[in-house]
């Protein structure tokens, strides 16, 4: 590795409803931070936070020889998406590279509402490769990165989306910069996809143990083969507990979590000392460590950060901040005048594309049952949320006639005329 150390240029503005900076932001249960300092580590980088103000002095005349990364610290991108970055910048000759996402699938799903440098052909990212030259972005080349790989589908009755089904980007290489509630939920998403893009890629040992689960198969069914293969590729800690009737399938189950009786856990994360109650289904989601997910939920396209508390749901494309806990609440995915999702962002409300959003529930936040969210709302931190007091049973009159009778609800109060 000819890189000998990378700038990340350090941001304190805080993305709402979590009020964190985007190195604090969970991304697949590892602070955004954390995880860029890993992936750096393992590919023999030094990382350095350093102020926007020291760039110039730091790639100036005068500085260091070698190569060097330069990247906003809001950024999130795969191991697979820098090395190709890397690559094709040495083999450019270029002095200054810059890295750029090819407008496609991914961009149009999960990198929405970038405050990037955009062109009709793709997006500008600040990550730059440096090799002993004065750092100026207008000399940059740009080095665009086509990261759409696979695709997988999801079916729908064709009256809900004109279509028979729609289509996302499963890739190995995502890139994302995190400003906005909606790539909270979308940069966990971006990383559970590439997870999952590795495993068509699983290694020898992967391979391996999804050949010996195909040939122990008593069926030659296709669908029992697929089955036998996803639950091989499954990583699931010594310490879990998964009921034998749970099925696990292409996920990572984490040290301590408890997978209930008739669960279902398919292409998702479970973080450690998790709960997942019987009859509970997790799908494409990440699972915060000591979360409780309550029996017969559905946590679809989620992320739930931890200790947050669910029941009932279904809860499809949501964040749920630390130990946030909602109770028989709905936050609605989907607009039925089929129009797409608008979201509040730093530079007002702004239409994401999308045809689905869930709500993005702040830290500590506790929401009671009987509310309904219109698509794509975040709700703030540590407040607690009641429905219209006139739509709750709370006074029952004792001496209201019983036998046969048909009581209303007015004000709170039941009464026996409407």
């Amino acid at each position: 590795m000819e890189t000998t150390a990378a700038l990340i240029t350090r941001s304190d503005t805080l993305i709402p409803p979590f009020d964190e900076p985007a190195r604090e932001i969970l991304v697949a249960n590892e602070r955004l931070g954390t995880y860029q300092d890993r992936i750096l580590s393992e590919l023999g980088i030094a990382p350095t936070r350093i102020p926007e103000s020291e760039v110039a002095s730091r790639l100036g005349p005068g500085a260091p020889a070698g190569e060097t990364l330069l990247f906003a610290e809001n950024l999130f991108f795969s191991p697979e998406f820098l090395t190709e970055f890397m690559r094709r910048s040495r083999a450019s000759g270029a002095g200054l590279t810059r890295a750029c996402l090819k407008r496609g699938v991914f961009s149009q799903q999960l990198a929405v509402l970038q405050e990037v440098e955009q062109t009709e052909e793709h997006l500008a990212f600040p990550l730059f490769f440096a090799k002993g030259t004065a750092f100026d972005p207008k000399t940059a080349v740009s080095i665009v990165i086509d990261v759409d790989e696979h695709f997988e589908s999801g079916n729908f009755p064709r009256h809900m989306l004109g279509k028979d089904n729609f289509r996302f980007s499963v890739t190995t290489r995502p890139i994302l910069a995190l400003t906005e509630p909606v790539h909270i939920g979308l940069a966990s998403m971006a990383a559970n996809f590439a997870r999952l893009g590795r495993l068509r890629k699983p290694g020898p040992v992967g391979a391996l143990r999804a050949l010996l689960a195909i040939l122990t198969a008593f069926s030659l069914d296709r669908e029992t083969l697929k089955a036998r293969a996803l639950r091989a590729l499954s990583r699931i800690d010594p310490t879990a507990r998964v009921h034998p009737t749970a099925v696990v399938e292409g996920s990572v189950i984490g040290p301590g979590a408890r997978i209930g009786a008739y669960a279902v856990v398919r292409f998702s994360v479970v973080g450690a000392d998790a709960f997942v109650d019987d009859h509970a289904g997790i799908k494409f989601s990440i699972i915060g460590d000591r979360a409780y997910i309550a029996n017969n939920n559905v946590i679809f396209f989620s992320t739930v950060y931890p200790g947050a508390f669910l029941i009932s749901g279904p809860y499809h494309f949501c964040c749920f901040g630390y130990d946030s806990a909602i109770f028989n609440s709905i936050p609605s995915d989907y607009r039925l005048d089929g129009k797409t999702i608008k979201v509040a962002t730093s530079r007002g409300v702004q239409d994401t594309g999308l045809r689905f959003g869930g709500s993005i529930v702040g830290h500590k936040t506790r929401i009671a049952a009987g509310l309904i969210f219109p698509p794509g709302r975040a709700i703030p931190g540590g407040v607690t949320l009641y429905p219209d007091p006139a739509r709750v049973v709370g006074n029952i009159d004792p001496d209201l006639p019983r036998r046969g009778q048909v009581w209303y609800l007015k004000d709170g109060r039941l009464v026996d005329t409407p």
